[in-house]
């Protein structure tokens, strides 16, 4: 299945998990506050070597289907939402090469979050983005 119509099946299946409280009608006098209280989606998947895993992240309140959502929601919080200047740990990595195209789609804060970046190995992933592409 092409990357777009993955992405787009993710999207409706986050649309239909978020709890039915965020979908009720708020007063008008209500304004969304900035912050984690706004809730947040990002579809994130990882691919390499006929090896394709993906997972929904949902923040403001942590949850979603990532297995460590609280961990993920500080990681993308800590850069708001700009997943291209996350580097988290810089240590050294093996020089094997097994490549690895980790992608993000989603909404950060009511902001479009696009990101794609293919890394050499497992270890430089997670070297650089710590528990976010950790599923």
């Amino acid at each position: 299945m092409p990357f777009a119509r993955r992405t787009a099946a993710l999207a409706a299946v986050a649309a239909l998990g978020v709890p039915a409280a965020l979908a009720a009608p708020q007063p008008a006098a209500a304004v969304p506050r900035p912050g984690p209280e706004t809730p947040s989606v990002l579809l994130l998947s990882v691919a390499g070597a006929g090896d394709l895993r993906s997972t929904v992240l949902v923040c403001g309140p942590a949850g979603g289907l990532h297995p460590d959502p609280v961990t993920a929601c500080r990681l993308v919080a800590r850069v708001d939402g700009d997943l291209d200047v996350l580097a988290v740990n810089l240590e050294p990595c093996t020089r094997e090469y097994a490549p690895l195209t980790a992608r993000a789609v989603g909404f950060w804060q009511d902001r479009p979050v696009t990101y794609s970046r293919t890394f050499d190995n497992r270890c430089l992933l997670h070297r650089v983005t710590d528990a976010l592409f950790d599923f």
